[in-house]
């Protein structure tokens, strides 16, 4: 119950912390509580997010990954930036789950947002949100569930 308050803690402060746009030089901030790690512009993406829903030249603001063991990870959130279009991002996105072993499950898209719910092998949950950016391009968020423990 701590550590879900702790990443909820994280996930609603960062992004006001990551929009301080006065850092000229963003370099990798490593935050470890126990068996979670926080990145604040992290140079690799966590293991358990599927890297056909990143295109090249993303930049990465922040990501999570909380660890059941050794190298399983419970739950895993990244937040990234490119400059492509919010349709042409839909695009790649839903050509990727195309071609993965992640089943999309739901789509929803708004004027303003994207919104992805695909299930994986082995009870696997992942949602994408994709918005437009402050300067031009899109910000999307992942969120990664595992559901079980082995």
């Amino acid at each position: 119950m701590k550590i879900a308050a702790f990443i909820l803690l994280l996930v609603t402060l960062l992004p006001s912390i990551l929009s301080a746009e006065n850092q000229t030089k963003q370099e990798q901030e490593l935050f470890v509580f126990d068996k979670m790690i926080t990145a604040k512009f992290p140079e690799k993406i966590p293991p358990a997010i599927p890297k056909f829903i990143i295109p090249e030249n993303s930049k990465y603001l922040q990501s999570t990954d909380l660890r059941s063991g050794f190298y399983t990870s419970l739950e895993a959130t990244l937040i990234y930036e490119n400059a492509i279009s919010r349709k042409d991002l839909d695009e790649f996105l839903q050509k990727g789950f195309l071609n993965s072993e992640w089943r999309l499950l739901q789509t929803s898209t708004t004027e303003n947002e994207s919104i992805y719910l695909a299930e994986g092998f082995s009870r696997k949950i992942l949602t994408i949100l994709v918005r437009p950016s402050t300067g031009g391009g899109t910000k999307v968020n992942v969120y990664f569930k595992k559901n079980n423990n082995y």
